[in-house]
């Protein structure tokens, strides 16, 4: 009875250390995961995959090239069991975070020397509580389901070095990988022909070799027999294809903008920061005083400390590092550099290398799990905030739809949009939708005819002045309600902020919206300004800018600015304004109604300009206009070199504007 007391306890250990760590890894992670899920669709991506699970159509974008048509598989089937689309894919994201837990942790295992359990659990929980990791487990995209699948493959093709199963499994996981999320392909793919061309060297039986082809091939065919059939033959899908790669050259890589030192410089500087804000909360933007000193040394130390300790005549160490260059190298060269998510294959190789580098310093011993577990629970902290936004708070575009379908009627309201149109298209069907990328510039007119009252324009900061003159058909239309919908940019950079602009009917406003306030002054730059300015200012998503200590308003998209107001007595007043030029020798000429009563010249600091207007000039109860001749406009980009990123055209700055009761003498 003893001995077989002391066998169970013996078995019981040994049960306990094998796997209670993984249990405890799935137990946090899939607790985690599922109570965080976001509670709206992040990102224009994910309202295409919605209207996929509906019906697959590429040339609708529905989703994007290549298609994702596995992930869209496994979306359909989660759709039948939750029968929410917006459920069935961040609950997809969700298990997928798990799997990607599981997947590291084996990982860890195998690629590890000594102490291979620091580092399973350690890489796996660094991925799993960094912001990239756990937010992306929380949202409608493929991002971490392709991950997932990248993870399990390299893991069974890596074990099956000598398992020809385990090898047969990995090249039917990295061909069905292709199928799920295609840029995470490459790893994989490399790691499968290398493992093809050792089997040569080692003269092993070539029908194991050519299983494992046989079992690639397999994976790829059962997605792309469906899709090429979805789409009407391969022709067609090979087109939409070559389309997508062509956006993706001239939109997102280091071909987007001419090659130099200065736009390499500047790419190089958004992808540090990206990956550092998204993996350390680090940011090389904000002023680092002490306390962001000693964040970036901590992080400094842990990292290179890992790497340098790691044992570089091991193989496996150089399959990590090759691992983690290729796929910076690919997201540095074609991916978009201010996107976290696509940065996420280049975490769990960076991760298991540092941490396995980490567990060969035995000395202390207690050192490295210590160190590893805080920093796991400091990138927790770091994460924990922006996962409850993502479960608390819709995205910005969600909130701006909301807005307006809780304000304005479907009939009487058109609505402009660039990057939340996904998310005007699927919140507001009922609404007529212009969309700045392919802009309908025949229909509008009749668009905005009787009984439009409203137009309302989302990322009014995107779109260019001449399609804004369009759409306020050439000035009838005025600006009436500016808003911001903001979100911790950490949940989600895209669509972080949303620049709402309401206009209506010029002969809508009645006079009393734009009496003068008590005072007689008008705050440019306050976020009632949209009363009083008409043309030529510089509007959504610059209100409340900081101009050398003031907040004002840059005028400039013209030559002309234009004001209108309505004074309630008629009499002589002194206008006042306070002003800062950007171009040199700027002058300034005022008109009112019609007739010119003054010229200034601005300097290029801070002033307080005065002048007199005459008795009766200014119209009772009426709308007056007072346009602010500009002689010179000046692009900062252009003046500065690219020193500056600013590539608005600014004539002058205008901090206010006052009319004051004149105490002299006509």
């Amino acid at each position: 009875m003893e001995f077989g007391s002391r066998s169970m306890v013996r078995f019981i250990r040994q049960y306990a250390r094998r796997w209670l760590p993984p249990l405890l890894l799935i137990t946090l992670l899939s607790f985690l995961y599922l109570n965080f899920r976001s509670i709206s669709f992040d990102d224009g991506d994910s309202y295409s995959f919605m209207l996929a699970l509906r019906q697959f159509n590429l040339d609708l974008y529905q989703p994007q090239p290549p298609g994702f048509p596995v992930y869209i598989a496994l979306g359909r089937v989660l759709l039948q069991l939750v029968g929410n689309p917006l459920s069935a894919l961040t609950l997809l994201s969700a298990i997928s975070g798990v799997v990607t837990g599981i997947a590291m942790y084996g990982l860890g295992h195998n690629l590890g020397e000594k102490r291979y359990l620091l580092t399973s659990i350690g890489a796996a929980f660094l991925v799993g509580f960094s912001p990239m990791g756990w937010l992306t487990a929380e949202k409608a995209l493929s991002d971490m389901p392709g991950l997932a699948m990248t993870l399990l493959a390299i893991w069974a093709l890596w074990s099956g070095r000598d398992k020809w199963l385990l090898l047969i499994i990995g090249g039917f996981l990295t061909g069905l990988g292709l199928g799920l999320r295609p840029q995470n392909g490459l790893p994989p793919l490399l790691l499968l022909v290398w493992l093809s061309l050792r089997h040569l060297q080692l003269r092993r039986p070539m029908r194991i070799l050519g299983l494992l082809i046989v079992s690639a091939v397999i994976g790829i065919l059962l997605w792309l027999l469906p899709t090429i059939s979805a789409v009407g033959g391969f022709d067609v899908y090979w087109f939409h294809i070559l389309k997508h790669a062509k956006h993706v050259r001239y939109a997102d890589s280091i071909l987007s903008a001419p090659l130099s030192f200065a736009t390499l410089e500047k790419r190089w500087k958004i992808f540090a920061e990206t990956f550092l804000l998204h993996t350390t909360g680090l940011t090389l933007s904000a002023h680092w005083n002490w306390l962001r000193i000693f964040h970036g040394l901590a992080v400094a130390v842990f990292v290179l400390t890992g790497i340098f300790a790691a044992n570089w005549r091991d193989v496996s160490t150089q399959v990590l590092a090759i691992w983690a260059i290729i796929s910076a190298l690919q997201v540095f060269l074609i991916e978009a550099v201010d996107r976290p998510r696509l940065f996420l294959p280049i975490l769990p190789p960076l991760t298991l290398l540092i941490v396995k580098g980490w567990a060969r310093l035995n000395q202390p011993r207690w050192l490295s799990p210590i160190l590893v577990a805080c920093v796991a629970f400091a990138m927790l902290l770091i994460t924990l905030p922006a996962a409850k936004q993502l479960n608390s708070i819709p995205t910005p575009p969600v909130q701006a739809t909301a807005y307006v379908a809780a304000n304005f009627l479907p009939n009487e309201t058109v609505l402009a949009a660039a990057g939340s149109f996904r998310a005007a298209q699927v919140e507001l069907p009922n609404y007529r939708l212009f969309y700045l990328y392919l802009f309908d510039h025949a229909a509008l007119p009749a668009a905005l005819q009787s009984p439009t009252r409203y137009v309302v324009i989302f990322d009014r900061d995107n779109f260019p002045e001449q399609v804004v003159r369009a759409l306020s058909n050439n000035g009838e239309f005025v600006v009436i309600e500016e808003r911001k919908f903001a979100r911790n940019p950490l949940a989600h950079p895209q669509h972080a902020e949303v620049y709402l602009q309401v206009l209506t009917h010029l002969g809508r406003i009645p006079n009393e919206e734009m009496i003068v306030p008590p005072g007689g002054c008008i705050d440019i730059g306050n976020k009632e300004d949209w009363r009083f300015l008409r043309d030529g200012w510089y509007r959504a998503g610059y209100f409340e800018e900081n101009i050398g200590g003031v907040s004002g308003r840059w005028a400039g998209q013209t030559l002309t600015a234009t004001l209108h107001f309505v004074v309630t007595q008629s009499m002589t007043v002194s206008l006042t304004l306070r002003a800062i030029a950007y171009p040199e020798n700027q002058e300034l000429s005022l008109n009112l109604n019609g007739q010119n009563i003054g010229h200034l010249k601005i300097s290029k600091s801070w002033e307080t300009y005065s002048m007199i207007i005459p008795y009766k000039m200014l119209e009772v109860g009426k709308i007056n206009k007072l346009d602010l001749v500009h002689k010179v406009l000046s692009i900062p980009f252009e003046q500065t070199g690219g020193a500056s990123s600013d590539r608005r055209s600014l004539a002058v700055a205008y901090d206010w504007i006052c009319l004051d009761l004149y105490t002299g003498h006509d």
